[in-house]
């Protein structure tokens, strides 16, 4: 992408306030309301010249650049300087576009960058991008409602959650699942080894969870740089706060991805929106290489064939073309064509090089390949709220009631004064300069004596004069229409009045279940989605920080109550503690953390817990099995101990055996001697 000028490209027409895409017709004119303005006659008494042909004072006063100020400067009529006034807010809201059927083809937008993207065959957004641009610019409730999108939305960073926690428990269980699943893939594409039995055995998921632990370190720490250093000229959470932006204020927004030498994203730029526009889609399918998951840490590479499209971007005199992201076709970034290789593409011109990739975000719309803004519904409430306060201040330089009438009565007018009150109202009542000034009426006495003296009375004409401001209650329904379409509170639109602390809250834990985490949640997709998985990223996913609706003395208070009694595991008050101070802990491999801490104060006082951090910790299928093996070991070691036992008795117990005849041992019991 070009570098772009200073200030842009419509620097120079924004600088100008030079209506060139009035709403209406075409006609330079024709957005002006001219209700109640009827000819007038100059100075000189010629009345105003057919066809709406001002005379040469009102062509000047009507020039974009305009005079000085009324201050000091020529008098000029009421009419004049309404319609002046009218000029001037059709060039603060000029380019408006209300709809691409609305008005007639003569007032579609002008001018070179729309001559350039007819040019290049370009569709034609549903709406102008650089009126919703200005729109928002001199809106009085646009701004606050993106803004707090942009904030609550992308503001408070991210962090990367782990694919697999190989701290937790059940770590070797989703191991053995993955390389199970993997190994089912390779046997459907005809890759695994023969005699690799689908299930892996222990030993070999021990191993393995060992090397990928030592791999997700790595990618963790090759992600973290990443992240720090793809923008130029920003942090990552400014170019979501601008993309943001771009999304809600013209339903679009771009990323540029450059690439490095070896294929690798390299750099995110961020891309106006109201200079790209979209090509159609292409005629004939373009194979493109995917990668899908098929574990939780493993990608596999798919091939599918998908019909792309190409963008066009144009800043003053150049345009510049993008390719969509994922497109492996080498594209022209001067004209758009596709080239077999790089080395053809340079053959054909050597200034010229291969287009990058360019990532759309939009608002979906079901009629357009564009997004539209999530407040255009509400279009014409925001030009109303804009013609509100154009109306409003005019009131400061164009009061006509004065304050006070020195009124002489008995008498007749005489022929001076009528254009003497005409010129007076028009020359010394308009502008705070003037805002005092009384009017005086002379009149002749119709008698003699003193019954024909004129009388003069002094009567205030404040009831008459415009208190505060109009269309107030209007005004007030236009910003809840516009807030209502960001389904967003009134809290969180800068409008703080009669809100206790519950309301407050109430407010903003809808706000955050209901539109902030759903647009983190798409977002956090896509970026894993395309940019992660085309990073190759396997045990680490992208993850939007929330902001904390909760009060955090009160939650740190709670957290503390439910470890004490034992309902909480530390480990687990912990994980809520990250939660309250917006950081992750370190983490702790000791068992005691695991435990309510009523067992473990137990076990201090009795001596019964072994509070010495176990190194070799499974499952709790794997505990079972390990007590089963040792309860056979046990039952074994008692038969042989008896065994032992036994062949030790015989042995010290058994006597000599010494034969004696019988006719002898008869003589033993018989009592005679031998």
């Amino acid at each position: 992408m070009p570098p772009p000028g200073p200030g842009g490209p419509c620097a120079e027409r924004r600088q100008s306030l030079r209506p060139r895409f009035p709403l209406g017709r075409a006609t330079p004119r024709a957005g002006v309301h001219r209700r109640g303005l009827h000819p007038r006659r100059t100075a000189g008494g010629s009345p105003r010249r057919a066809g709406g042909t001002r005379p040469a004072r009102a062509r000047r006063l009507s020039h974009p650049h305009g005079p000085p100020g009324l201050r000091g400067g020529p008098s000029v009529t009421v009419p004049l300087e309404v319609h002046q006034a009218e000029e001037r807010l059709q060039s603060i809201l000029k380019a408006v576009v209300v709809g691409a059927r609305v008005d007639e083809p003569a007032s579609r937008p002008g001018g070179e960058d729309a001559l350039a993207f007819s040019e290049a065959g370009a569709l034609q957004p549903p709406y102008e991008p650089e009126a919703l641009c200005l729109l928002v610019e001199h809106s009085n409730s646009l701004r606050q409602n993106v803004d707090a999108y942009a904030t609550n939305i992308d503001g408070f960073g991210y962090r990367f959650e782990p694919a697999i926690d190989f701290d937790a428990d059940g770590a070797r269980e989703k191991v053995a699942d993955a390389m199970a699943l993997e190994r089912l893939a390779a046997r459907d594409a005809g890759t695994l080894p023969s005699g690799t039995p689908p299930l892996p055995t222990d030993a070999e998921v021990t191993a393995h969870a060992e090397a990928v632990r030592q791999q997700a370190r790595v990618e963790k720490a090759r992600l973290e740089s990443f992240f720090d250093f793809c923008c130029f000229d920003g942090s990552f959470v400014e170019l979501r706060r601008r993309t943001r932006h771009d999304l809600e204020v013209t339903g679009n927004a771009y990323w540029e991805v450059l690439r490095d030498g070896k294929g690798d994203i390299a750099r995110f730029v961020y891309v106006p929106s109201y200079t790209v526009r979209l090509l159609p889609l292409d005629k004939e399918a373009v194979e493109v290489r995917e990668r899908v998951r098929i574990s939780a840490v493993s990608f596999d590479t798919v091939s599918t064939r998908r019909r792309l499209r190409r963008y066009i971007q144009v800043q003053g005199s150049e345009r510049v073309y993008f390719k969509s992201f994922g497109d492996s076709r080498v594209i022209s970034r001067l004209t758009g064509r596709a080239f077999a290789d790089v080395t053809t593409l340079k053959a054909a011109d050597a200034s010229d090089g291969p287009a990058t990739e360019l990532i759309h975000f939009a608002i979906h719309s079901p009629r357009s390949p564009y997004g539209i803004p999530r407040w255009v519904g509400t279009l014409l409430s925001v030009l109303g709220s804009r013609q509100m306060e154009e109306v409003n201040y005019l009131y400061f330089n164009n009061k006509s009631v004065p304050p006070l009438a020195l009124l002489v009565s008995g008498g007749r007018l005489s022929d001076a004064s009528v254009p003497r009150i005409e010129r007076f109202i028009e020359e010394n009542l308009k502008g705070k300069a003037n805002f005092h000034k009384i009017l005086i009426l002379e009149a002749d006495g119709g008698g003699t004596g003193d019954g024909g003296r004129a009388k003069i009375e002094l009567r205030p004409l404040t009831d008459a004069q415009q208190q505060d401001a109009l269309f107030q209650q209007y005004d007030q329904r236009n910003i809840d229409k516009v807030g209502s379409a960001f389904r967003l509170p009134p809290l969180l639109r800068g409008d703080g009045r009669d809100f206790n602390r519950s309301v407050a809250e109430a407010q903003l834990r809808f706000a955050e279940d209901q539109v902030f985490q759903p647009e983190r949640d798409e977002f956090d997709f896509l970026l894993n989605r395309k940019v992660l998985a085309d990073m190759g990223v396997r045990f680490w996913r992208f993850r939007s920080q929330t902001t904390a609706t909760r009060d955090p003395e009160r939650m740190t208070e709670m957290v503390e109550r439910l470890v004490r009694v034992g309902v909480l595991t530390p480990e687990e008050g912990r994980h809520l503690a990250g939660d309250i101070f917006h950081r992750e802990f370190r983490k702790i491999a000791d068992d005691w953390v695991k435990r309510p801490i009523t067992l473990t104060l137990a076990g201090i006082q009795t001596g019964v817990e072994d509070l010495k951090p176990q190194k070799d910790k499974g499952s709790l299928l794997g505990e079972a099995k390990r007590l089963l093996g040792l309860r056979e070991e046990l039952r074994a070691e008692e038969e042989r101990l008896a065994q032992g036992r036994l062949a030790l008795a015989r042995r010290y117990m058994d006597t000599e055996h010494v034969p004696v005849p019988r006719e002898e041992f008869d003589t033993w019991f018989s009592g005679q001697p031998t």
